[in-house]
């Protein structure tokens, strides 16, 4: 293959990771195949009959600057476009279809990050958009489940509730931190 083909080959693949991130969307090497064998591009993927083509595009797609790859909960790997979607916002999307764990993972990096509780109401907001019945129903989940026993909540004197791990935080600092959030919401 020519170094023109090669880098018609990288420009479209990139094209299609950006499109997807464009639409808040993570897509796989497969997915990426198929767009790009529908553009044309079957000529320039040729690989020997033993090989798998979907390799050839993850190959492709290791040497673009700004695309980045995770492995997902379906186990494929997937990517998008850095400078479109952060990593922490690409993770969210893979796991929107597994609430307790996305709830799980998030309470926990932000304990164990920043560190603070992390209101409820967050998750109704962009980018979860939870529902109100399904966020209480993963919560429920949450508190059966012996690998989530480090979830834990505390409810504000004015009411509102925030979660946060046990592992990262102790009860008190939690208690301290969300009832200044909490203070600092009701006074802009």
């Amino acid at each position: 293959m020519s170094e023109a083909d090669e880098d018609d080959l990288a420009r479209a693949a990139l094209e299609t990771v950006r499109e997807a991130s464009a639409a808040t969307c993570l897509i796989a090497a497969d997915e990426i195949l198929e767009r790009l064998l529908a553009g044309g591009f079957a000529k320039r993927l040729q690989t020997p009959p033993e090989a798998d083509p979907c390799l050839r595009v993850a190959e492709v797609l290791s040497g673009l600057p700004g695309i980045a790859s995770f492995e997902s909960l379906s186990g494929r790997t997937v990517y998008h476009d850095l400078a479109l979607l952060s990593r922490t916002y690409a993770r969210i999307l893979d796991r929107k279809d597994a609430t307790e764990l996305l709830l799980a993972e998030e309470i926990r990096s932000n304990s164990r990050d920043y560190p603070r509780p992390v209101p409820v109401a967050l998750f109704e907001k962009t980018p979860f958009d939870l529902a109100p019945e399904t966020i209480e129903a993963a919560l429920k989940a949450l508190s059966c489940g012996q690998e989530f026993r480090d979830i834990t909540s505390v409810t504000t004197t004015a009411g509102a509730v925030y979660l946060f791990s046990t592992l990262y935080l102790k009860r008190g600092y939690a208690v301290f931190l969300a009832e200044q959030d909490a203070s600092f919401a009701m006074n802009p």
